[in-house]
């Protein structure tokens, strides 16, 4: 896997992780990749690493991942789904987006604080992506992810997604990258929670501004 290239798609038939099995196998070298990213950045993200940490076999892991790139985007598709469940189990859903995005705020730094380690690797995944010739669509599929993670959320069961709430959600969920990327940074370098959770309240309360006047100006309300 030390080529750097576009994971490629299988091709017809035998699909790799397609039995009960194969998709335990394919979770638990994710899972092996995710530690080794988490407890060593991406010097330790070898094959025989992730292999040992998976418990499985370098033959198995090349055959469920032919490059890094495919591993990492696995890796990221993993991250994504256990924001989501975190995210969704820690906060209520109001029905009015001003407080769903107060609520989203709130629980992603929650999460960010109980998952240090996967914020840095996250980090490193960007870095990586951005750092190595080919693998740039890697970041922009990352952050990508990020963004409609959130728009989604702050309009998530009030009616049809329609165009222009897509759009201030997108807005919305890109303002809100951007402060809690800068303080996740802030946080980890400086140890000053009472400088963060200031900063917290400060893009809650930019954030609601920021979404109250997208609405008005697209004479739009939650539902």
């Amino acid at each position: 896997m030390d080529e750097e290239r576009r994971p490629s798609i299988s091709p017809p038939g035998k699909t790799p992780g397609a039995t009960r099995k194969g998709i335990e196998t394919r979770a638990r070298i994710i899972r092996g990749a995710l530690e080794a990213l988490e407890n060593g950045g991406m010097e330790a993200l070898t094959t025989r690493k992730i292999a040992a940490s998976a418990g499985v076999k370098l033959a198995t892991l090349h055959y469920y991942f032919d490059s890094k790139e495919s591993l990492l985007l696995a890796v990221l598709d993993d991250l994504i789904a256990d924001m989501d469940t975190a995210y969704r189990q820690d906060m209520p859903m109001p029905a009015d987006p001003l407080d769903r995005v107060e609520g989203l705020i709130r629980a992603s730094w929650r999460y960010v604080q109980r998952t240090r380690n996967k914020q840095l690797a996250q980090t490193e995944l960007t870095l990586y992506a951005l750092r190595t010739q080919g693998a740039d669509w890697l970041a922009a599929r990352q952050y990508g992810a990020y963004i409609d993670f959130y728009s989604k959320l702050i309009f998530d069961g009030m009616g049809e997604m329609t165009e222009e709430k897509s759009r201030i959600g997108s807005a919305v969920a890109r303002f809100m990258l951007i402060g809690i990327d800068g303080l996740i940074l802030q946080n980890f370098s400086l140890y000053r929670d009472g400088d963060t959770n200031e900063g917290v309240e400060t893009l809650v309360i930019a954030t609601r501004d920021l979404l109250r006047r997208l609405q008005s100006e697209a004479g739009t309300t939650a539902g």
